[in-house]
């Protein structure tokens, strides 16, 4: 396999292969929160190949114009990055009645799929299910989500958790993202054995899980291996590709591996 760095430097290293873009597995999701233009630009430099899926966050794309949302989406997609909308202001269309039409703007903007999330605003899993389906039917492909945000107690119930996902997947939704809160932030510790539940029943293919701190990283792709989908922040991009790779924190093992 293609290690995909034959065009970087110091070529005769050999590291562990990844296979190129477009990725079915192993996705890297970032978080943008708003940069702009310039900072874009210096991602993109430097990571683009490593980008999968940028995901417009934190609902930050409320408070931009149409022009420069339009602009940021065209240059994710002349490196080959996909676009979502994040769920936050869409949980607000939700409560205004408002989904259809977001949906219909989202796609008349260019963005590839949207996140049907219930993060903050009560929504039952009926509800989430007909987003799903609606924005689907605009041509949308949709990642629904799983959790709470600012609650532990959502990971109480993994029977419940499972139902969800199963309902999400049969609604149409392409993957399932997995809130890191409750799991691995705003907890005394990781909660590997609910994530081990989930995949025991579920494809890991299937779903994305939200790891926003190396520790996190270094277990998903420990125990899943390059098949895991990570959302990460934009300065942890390089960072979770060098993991990937077995260059960060894997030892020497990981790159006696990759030569041949």
């Amino acid at each position: 396999m293609s290690n995909g760095l034959e065009n970087k430097a110091f070529p005769f290293i050999h590291i562990v292969p990844r296979p190129p873009k477009p990725r079915q597995a192993g996705l890297t999701v970032m978080a943008d929160r708003g940069m702009g233009s310039h900072r874009l630009e210096d991602l993109l430099e430097t990571s683009a190949d490593y980008i999968d899926i940028a995901k417009m966050g934190i609902g930050g794309w409320r408070l931009m114009s149409e022009d420069l949302l339009r602009r940021k989406i065209d240059r994710y997609h002349a490196s080959g990055i996909k676009v979502f909308l994040a769920g936050d202001a869409s949980e607000a269309a939700f409560l205004q009645g408002q989904s259809q039409r977001f949906f219909e703007a989202a796609k008349a903007l260019g963005a590839d799929a949207v996140e049907v999330s219930s993060a903050q605003a009560i929504m039952s899993l009926a509800d989430k299910c007909k987003l799903i389906r609606m924005a689907s039917d605009v041509g949308l492909t949709v990642i629904a989500e799983a959790g709470q945000k600012a609650r532990e107690d959502w990971t109480e119930s993994i029977a419940y958790v499972l139902r969800q996902i199963d309902a999400y997947r049969a609604a149409g939704a392409w993957k399932v993202l997995i809130q890191a809160e409750g799991v691995s932030e705003d907890v005394d510790r990781f909660k590997s054995e609910f994530v081990l539940g989930l995949v025991a029943r579920h494809d890991v293919e299937d779903l994305i899980f939200q790891a926003k701190d190396a520790h996190a990283q270094l277990w998903y792709v420990s125990n899943f291996g390059n098949v895991v989908n990570l959302d990460v922040d934009d300065h942890q991009v390089l960072d979770l590709e060098l993991l990937r790779r077995g260059i960060r924190k894997r030892g020497i093992f990981g790159l006696l591996g990759a030569i041949g």
